[in-house]
């Protein structure tokens, strides 16, 4: 791989992860605890949660509070400034995607057509 490309190739493997992007645009908006997570994915596995928000936090995209004057739900999940700071690029991937995406599809079929 080139260098030119190293620097993405790693940022696809941070995220990479069925709901990794989902949790990320969850905390966006601001704390949450893992039940408010774990209802606004729905879908998710409590396995497949805990293992992404470990991930991220590992990777300090995200931090993880515990409150000890609470017995219950005393964990707050919050992006880190360095997590904040993907939203703009996260942004433009999704424009291009909302953009562009009927043109993957469209050469995605044509694609079919030929090998088949």
């Amino acid at each position: 791989m080139t260098n030119r490309w190293q620097s993405a190739h790693r940022l696809v493997q941070m995220l990479d992860g069925r709901w990794t992007l989902a949790v990320l645009a969850e905390l966006a908006a601001g704390g949450r605890r893992y039940q408010e997570l774990h209802e606004a994915l729905d879908g998710i596995s409590h396995k497949v949660l805990t293992e992404t928000l470990r991930r991220t936090e590992c990777d300090g995209i995200l931090t993880r509070h515990v409150d000890p004057g609470r017995v219950e739900t005393a964990t707050l999940y919050q992006l880190t400034k360095l997590g904040k700071s993907l939203a703009e690029p996260l942004a433009a991937l999704d424009r291009w995607s909302e953009t562009n995406w009927h043109l993957v599809e469209l050469a995605r079929r044509q694609w079919n057509q030929r090998v088949t």
